[in-house]
């Protein structure tokens, strides 16, 4: 075909594994940005079969929907409604197109969605493992590190009644503040703090230790200065495009960061006890101002749609159609322009802008309708998960 099926990362990750097979560094390919991790998994790839990263992507999508699953009937919800949530992935064609071109997100999707379901059953030491691992595989998960301190709160997930000394001061007084830190600082947060970071920094030392600083540039420097010219849905690429051999790299590479970390910040504080929305609207921001937004990253944050589709107030019937069908047309105005500038030779540039500034507001308008539409509820009270239900003040145990 004209347009190839097989997506070109699967054969950076496939030619990273025959240089880790020849006992060489992943990093002699260019363009690898991943751990060597990655390369490690798919070295089937060269002694068993080429699409066998492949098959471990879709298997990695079949585990997401399952964990979709048991997430929302542990919520509460009739196993029935549960199913047809979790088919929002399962049945989703862009999900599967993604995963069997041999992009290798559905693998972040189903370690971010084991973290959560670990919390949710309060299985603290493994999701804090995992989650560590999550963010030495890819760095986008560390955005979830402020909504998880934030849940994991020693009255709602603990169920330890406490009262604060900062009641005892006026809200403006420096000792109200200081109290509400010191009390934030609980056993039980520094305990997912040290044994996530210390996951993450032991593995990254290994890679270290193997690699040296072409591991720590290619998977983590880069990402901060990237100044990618090439086309893509992000706001920024223009931008990138016309000044891409000014001196001051460091500095244009660093810019996009500023609206981006402020937006996520800010709403994973705000929604942090409602754990599974915070996960959600963060991605989708993240992925909106990220500075390079390619049609895998929407994986991202398609995989917890299911989990947030039953607290919104939107009408799912008309006004979510509609935005789903703007969220489908911006993409394909984009997708058209890129057609012609890569498949014709036209240069369409400037018209590729002009989509992804459509394509930006058509996300920035999903994302504030489901801000302001959805129903905010904590997913612990007393210690004990809440339903997300017509029956929203009942609790149920954990063991449901």
């Amino acid at each position: 075909m004209r347009v190839k099926y097989t997506d070109v990362d699967y054969r950076v990750f496939s030619d990273a594994a025959r240089f880790v097979t020849l006992g060489e560094s992943p990093y002699k390919r260019p363009t690898y940005r991943y751990t060597p991790l990655l390369a490690y998994l798919l070295t089937p790839n060269i002694y068993i079969h080429k699409s066998f990263g492949k098959i471990v992507f879709a298997l990695a999508d079949i585990v997401v929907g399952v964990l979709i699953h048991k997430i929302l009937c542990l919520r509460g919800l009739e196993k029935q409604k549960a199913v047809n949530h979790s088919a929002l992935w399962l049945l989703n064609p862009v999900v599967a197109n993604i995963s069997t071109r041999g992009n290798a997100e559905s693998l972040l999707g189903a370690m971010v969605l084991l973290t959560l379901y670990w919390i949710l059953v309060k299985k603290l030491s493994l999701a804090s493992i995992l989650y560590g691992f999550s963010v030495h595989f890819k760095i986008y998960p560390i955005i979830y590190a402020l909504p998880l301190l934030i849940l994991l709160d020693d009255e709602d997930y603990k169920g330890l009644r406490r009262k604060g000394k900062e009641r005892e001061y006026d809200i403006n007084s420096w000792r109200y503040w200081y109290c509400k830190i010191l009390r934030f600082v609980t056993p039980m947060r520094i305990r997912f703090a040290l044994l996530s970071g210390g996951v993450f920094f032991l593995l990254n030392g290994m890679m270290y230790y193997t690699y040296r600083q072409e591991f720590i540039d290619e998977t983590y420097l880069h990402h901060l200065t990237r100044k990618d010219p090439r086309h893509n849905f992000s706001i920024w690429f223009y931008y990138i495009y016309l000044t891409f051999n000014i001196s001051k790299g460091s500095l244009l590479g660093l810019l996009p960061f500023l609206p981006q970390v402020g937006v996520v910040s800010l709403l994973g504080i705000v929604f942090g006890k409602d754990i599974f929305f915070a996960c959600f609207i963060q991605t989708f921001a993240f992925v909106m101002y990220n500075k390079v937004c390619t049609s895998q990253y929407f994986m991202w944050y398609i995989c917890l749609f299911p989990l947030v589709v039953q607290s919104t107030k939107i009408n799912l019937k008309y006004k979510g159609l509609l935005m789903f069908i703007a969220w489908l047309g911006g993409q394909a105005i984009w997708l058209y322009q890129a057609y012609q500038v890569e498949f014709l030779g036209e240069n369409t540039f400037l018209r590729i802008w002009i989509a992804s500034i459509m394509f930006f507001l058509v996300n920035l308008w999903i994302l504030t309708e489901f801000v302001r539409h959805h129903d905010y509820d904590r997913c612990f009270e007393l210690g004990k998960i809440k339903r997300v239900s017509e029956d929203a003040n009942r609790v149920v145990p954990k063991d449901d």
